[in-house]
C-alpha cells in the first residue's frame, strides 16, 4: 500500500485511482518504477567502478523521483570517490532534508566532519586546480604542472586533475607519463569518456614510437680475431686513425676528445642545468606567490581591530562551510513556502553565496526575489494604513523599506506616498527631494505633474517663511 501522490491518502496496490481524490496512480507507479530501475543500474555501474555511468543513471533516478534518498546518498558517495566532495556534501544535505530520521546521510556527514581540516583541504585543492587552469590559459605550463601535482597530493582522486596533467604531458610529447596519469584516472573511473579518448591518442603515439625503434639497426663493430699460442684474441679492425703515426694519432685523439667534451657540455649538460634552473625558479615563484598572499592576508588581519573582527564573526557565524550554507538555503525555501518571510530572510542572510554551485545560486536568487516581493507588498500595505490613521512617521518607515528595495514599485506610487508622508510630517526638505524624483521619473503621469506642482508650492512656502523670519528680525 502506498500513499497518493496528490492528497497523501493510502491507496491499495492494484488500484488505479485514489478513493479519496480520484487521482490516477498508474503513471505515478510507472515513474517510481523507472526511478528504481535507474537506481539499480547506477548501483551496478558503481560496483564496477564505472563512476561516470553511475552518475548518469543516478541523476536520471532523481529526475524521476527527487525524494529517492538511496539514489541521492549513493550519488554523494560516487561524487566523493570521483574527487568532488563539495557535490557529495550537497547531495547528502538535500537527502537529510527530505528524510531527517534514520538516514545514511547523517553518518556520511558526521564522518566528513570528524576528519580534521577536510574542508580546508578541499578549498585549497579547488583553488589550486582553478589556478592551474588559469596558468594553462596564460601559457605557463610549467607552473600549471606544479600546481596540479600539489592538487593530486591533497586530493589524489580528483579525476579532472589527472586528465589535465595528462593533457600537458601529451602537449610536450611525454606519452609515457601521460599514459601513467590516464591509468590513474581510469582506476578511479573506469568508463570516463574523456579519459578513454586521451588513452586512444596516447596509445597511437606509443605504438608508432615502438615501430620506429624497431626500424633502427644497432651498428655492429667490425672485429678481427687472431691466435696467440693457445689463446684467441679478438680486436677491432685497424682504422685510419690507428694507421697514423703514434704522435699524430695521440694529438688527434686529444683534439677529438676536447671537441666531444665541448659538444657534450653544450648539448647535454647546459640544457639539463637550464631546465633544472627553470623548474626550480617556477617552483620558487609558486611558493613565493603563496607566501606573499598569506603574508598580505596576515598583515590585513593584524590591522583590523578586535571589535570589528568580533562583529564579522557574529555576522558570518554558520557560513564557513558548504553544509551550513545549503541547510540555511533549504530552511529559507521551506519558510518561503509557509509564507514566513521573516524566517526566510534571516536564513537567507546566513547563506554564503560563494560556496554554492550554479543550481544553488539560482535558488538563492529566486528566494531573494520572492522575499523582497512579499516584503514590499506587506510594507506598502502597512504604509497606506499608517497614512490613513495619521501615523505619518510610521508610514515613512514603511514606504522607505519599499523604496529601498525598488523605487519603481507600483509604478512609482510608493515613492509618491513617501514624499506625501514627509510633507504631512513636516519634513519639507525630504518631501521636496522625493517629489522631485517622482516629477522627473513620471513626468507623463498625473503623479509626476502633481509632484512638480507640489515642489513649486513647497519651495514657495519655504521662501515665504524665510522672508517672514528676516522681517521679524
Amino acid at each position: 500500500m502506498k500513499d497518493c501522490f496528490y492528497c497523501g491518502s493510502p491507496v491499495e496496490d492494484g488500484t488505479d485511482r485514489c478513493p479519496y481524490c480520484g487521482a490516477h496512480q498508474k503513471a505515478y507507479r510507472m515513474i517510481l518504477a523507472s526511478s528504481n530501475q535507474a537506481y539499480n543500474e547506477g548501483l551496478a555501474r558503481a560496483r564496477r567502478h564505472d563512476l561516470s555511468g553511475a552518475m548518469i543513471c543516478l541523476s536520471r533516478a532523481l529526475r524521476y523521483n527527487k525524494r529517492h534518498t538511496d539514489a541521492r546518498n549513493l550519488l554523494g558517495l560516487v561524487y566523493m570517490e570521483f574527487g568532488e566532495p563539495v557535490l557529495a556534501l550537497r547531495e547528502w544535505v538535500i537527502s537529510k532534508n527530505f528524510c531527517p530520521e534514520e538516514n545514511e546521510a547523517d553518518r556520511y556527514l558526521d564522518m566528513v566532519q570528524r576528519k580534521s581540516g577536510m574542508f580546508d583541504r578541499i578549498d585549497s585543492a579547488t583553488k589550486k586546480f582553478n589556478q592551474a587552469i588559469a596558468y594553462c590559459q596564460d601559457g605557463n605550463y610549467d607552473l600549471a604542472r606544479i600546481q596540479l601535482k600539489r592538487v593530486l597530493s591533497t586530493n589524489p582522486k580528483m579525476v579532472r586533475a589527472h586528465q589535465l596533467l595528462a593533457l600537458l604531458d601529451i602537449r610536450e610529447g611525454k606519452y609515457t607519463e601521460a599514459n601513467r596519469s590516464l591509468a590513474a584516472a581510469s582506476r578511479i573511473d573506469s568508463n570516463n569518456a574523456l579519459t578513454t579518448s586521451y588513452q586512444q591518442e596516447v596509445r597511437q603515439h606509443l605504438t608508432q614510437a615502438r615501430k620506429n625503434n624497431k626500424k633502427k639497426k644497432t651498428p655492429q663493430s667490425h672485429v678481427v680475431d687472431f691466435t696467440d699460442g693457445n689463446d684467441t684474441v679478438r680486436m677491432p679492425r685497424q682504422t685510419f686513425i690507428e694507421a697514423l703515426d703514434n704522435s699524430k694519432s695521440g694529438l688527434f685523439n686529444i683534439l677529438i676528445g676536447g671537441v666531444i667534451g665541448v659538444l657534450v657540455c653544450v648539448f647535454l649538460v647546459m640544457p639539463t642545468m637550464k631546465q633544472r634552473a627553470n623548474s626550480d625558479a617556477a617552483s620558487a615563484l609558486v611558493s613565493a606567490n603563496s607566501q606573499a598572499a598569506s603574508s598580505q592576508s596576515n598583515a590585513n588581519s593584524l590591522k583590523e581591530q578586535v571589535e570589528s573582527l568580533q562583529k564579522k564573526l557574529d555576522k558570518y557565524e554558520g557560513q564557513a562551510d558548504v553544509k551550513g550554507s545549503y541547510e540555511q538555503l533549504i530552511t529559507a525555501e521551506n519558510a518561503l513556502k509557509e509564507k514566513d518571510n521573516e524566517t526566510a530572510s534571516t536564513a537567507l542572510a546566513k547563506v554564503n553565496k560563494t560556496l554554492l554551485d550554479d543550481n544553488g545560486k539560482a535558488i538563492y536568487e529566486e528566494i531573494g526575489k520572492s522575499v523582497d516581493a512579499q516584503v514590499m507588498k506587506d510594507k506598502y500595505q502597512e504604509g497606506r494604513e499608517k497614512m490613513a490613521s495619521g501615523d505619518y512617521a510610521g508610514a515613512i518607515d514603511a514606504f522607505k523599506a519599499v523604496v529601498k528595495i525598488d523605487d519603481t514599485y507600483e509604478n512609482g506610487d510608493a515613492l509618491y506616498r513617501l514624499a506625501e508622508s514627509y510633507e504631512k510630517n513636516g519634513d519639507t526638505d525630504k518631501a521636496i527631494k522625493y517629489y522631485t524624483k517622482v516629477a522627473d521619473d513620471y513626468s507623463s503621469f498625473y503623479k509626476g505633474r502633481n509632484s512638480a506642482k507640489k515642489v513649486e508650492q513647497l519651495k514657495a512656502a519655504t521662501e515665504d517663511t524665510e522672508d517672514t523670519e528676516d522681517t521679524q528680525r
